[in-house]
């Protein structure tokens, strides 16, 4: 009878976990900055470019009392979304790579 010892866990997380951590840091840093300072456009057009495609919904607001709210919560809805998936595919990729395949 042969007892397969369980491969040691490497001391850095995969790329995905990384990228999926990096993501999910940035999009709270961008979202939170945006709502801080308002005016700022780089903290703006970086939520923006990081919560696409989500971010197109920008394009269906009316120019509005409180646009600027709504604006700011599909931002955080975008970034959510991708942050959600990216963490989902790499935790899918550990555990796949985890589980012994039995012959």
């Amino acid at each position: 009878m042969h007892t397969a010892e369980p491969a040691p866990r490497p001391l850095i997380p995969s790329w995905w976990r990384l990228g999926a951590l990096a993501y999910t840091a940035v999009g709270v840093l961008c979202v939170v900055s945006s709502a801080a300072f308002p005016d700022s456009e780089t903290a703006l057009l970086a939520a923006i470019a990081g919560a696409l495609p989500w971010s197109l919904a920008l394009l269906a607001l009316d120019l509005a009392p409180g646009v600027a709210q709504t604006a700011l919560a599909v931002l955080a809805a975008g970034w959510s979304i991708n942050a959600a998936l990216l963490w989902w595919l790499a935790l899918r990729r550990s555990a796949s790579r985890a589980s012994p395949q039995d012959d």
